[in-house]
C-alpha cells in the first residue's frame, strides 16, 4: 500500500506542476518527507500528513491510500453545516466588531470589493466601477 500512496502523489503532484518544495509549502511537510513517501522510504505515512497531501493536492485520503480509483474530492460542505466554518466566520465578526468604526467600514468596503471581483471574474455581471469599492476609492 505504501508505494501506492507514493505512485499517486508523485503522479498527482507531475500533473499539477508541483514541485516537491511548492507541495511541501502546500501541505506543510518538508520537501525530504515528500521525497521520501514518493520513493517508498516511508512506509508508516501518518495519516495527518496523508490528509495535508490529500488536502494541497486536491484529492482525497481515500485515493491516495489506494482505496478508491477516482481523485475527484468531494464537494465541499454547505457552510452552514460546516462547525468550523461558522467558527471562522464568528472569530471573524467577533475581530470586526472589536474595530473603531471607521476601520469596520473599510474592512467591510474592502470585502464587499472582494466580493464584486469575484462576481466579475467568475461572468456574473457585476459592475465594479460603481459598488461599494469604487465608491470607497478601491477600485480605480
Amino acid at each position: 500500500m505504501a508505494q501506492v500512496i507514493g505512485d499517486r502523489i508523485r503522479a498527482l503532484r507531475e500533473e499539477r506542476g508541483l514541485t516537491r518544495s511548492r507541495l511541501a509549502v502546500r501541505s506543510g511537510l518538508t520537501r525530504s518527507q515528500i521525497s521520501r513517501v514518493e520513493k517508498d522510504q516511508r512506509p508508516g505515512v501518518q495519516a495527518v500528513a496523508v490528509g495535508r497531501l490529500a488536502a494541497a493536492l486536491h484529492t482525497t485520503s481515500d485515493y491516495l491510500l489506494g482505496l478508491t480509483a477516482d481523485p475527484t474530492p468531494p464537494p465541499p460542505a454547505d457552510w452552514r453545516t460546516d462547525p468550523a466554518h461558522v467558527v471562522r466566520l464568528r472569530r471573524l465578526v467577533e475581530r470586526i466588531v472589536r474595530l473603531p468604526r471607521d476601520q469596520q467600514d473599510r474592512v467591510m468596503d474592502a470585502v464587499l470589493t472582494l466580493l464584486e471581483v469575484s462576481d466579475a471574474a467568475n461572468g456574473q455581471g457585476i459592475d465594479v466601477e460603481s459598488g461599494p469599492g469604487a465608491q470607497a476609492g478601491l477600485i480605480k
